[in-house]
């Protein structure tokens, strides 16, 4: 048997590279990270982050994925946390707006193009959300940025968009109305989404009109006390002809 050229180890290694790529698309899928969004009673808002890489992804696209997030950040006064937990590699960060208009005047993070439009009713108000994320157009950023690379970079993007993440989102109150979320717990709603998905997030909050409410209640009270009044002087009225 003659000797295994350059070229043959070559492809010998590309196929096991290839292999490998696959054994880890196909495997079932577990969510690489999760984001927070949490909307407190005040009215504050908590955004929080958490990205988990095995070593494999972060020796190919961890410092490129750290560069990115990191002058996103920045941008919006947010820091970035890096650290080592066994062989993966986790980036997290945690950020505290005190309103909505907060955080509508800090910087945008530019994670995703959002919709919403609005519906008035006399008892509540109809929020209605379609929020589509940016995380392929992230990916293919951080594929371009990542110059010369020992395998071909259609493998790496299989990889980026195969990675996973849980969107969690959880008001004070249960006031969601239809919605395309993965599940639901309580107050908190729950996307499992990838990097290749194109499927927007949508989602519809009624929030209750606490004046016309208290208007609406009153005025129920009201009429059931002149019904009461009523039927309390028809029946002394009957009983004083008896």
């Amino acid at each position: 048997m003659g000797k295994l050229t350059d070229h043959s180890l070559s492809f010998t290694k590309l196929c096991f590279i290839y292999l490998l790529v696959c054994l880890v698309v196909l495997q079932p899928q577990r969510a690489n990270g999760a984001a927070y969004v949490t909307v407190k009673k005040d009215g504050g808002i908590d955004i929080a982050f958490s990205l988990q890489l095995n070593s494999r992804v972060e020796s190919l696209v961890g410092g490129k994925i750290e560069e990115l997030l990191t002058s996103r950040l920045q941008a919006a006064g947010i820091e970035l946390h890096k650290t080592k937990n066994g062989k993966s590699t986790e980036y997290q960060f945690l950020k505290s707006y005190d309103s909505i208009q907060d955080l509508q005047n800090a910087a945008s993070l530019e994670l995703a193009d959002t919709e919403v439009t609005t519906e008035d009713k006399w008892l509540y108000t109809r929020y209605d959300a379609v929020v589509q994320p940016k995380l392929n157009a992230y990916s293919e950023e951080i594929i371009d940025g990542l110059g010369t690379l020992s395998v071909p970079k259609s493998l790496v993007r299989m990889l980026m968009q195969n990675l996973a993440l849980d969107f969690n989102l959880t008001l004070p109150y249960d006031l969601y109305g239809p919605n395309n979320a993965s599940e639901q717990d309580g107050n908190t709603l729950t996307w499992h989404i990838t990097m290749a998905d194109s499927e927007p997030l949508r989602l519809v909050v009624n929030v209750p009109n606490i004046r016309n409410i208290a208007i609406a209640g009153g005025t129920v009270i009201l009429l059931l006390a002149v019904a009461v009044t009523l039927f309390i002087r028809k029946r002394k009225s009957r009983s004083r002809h008896q």
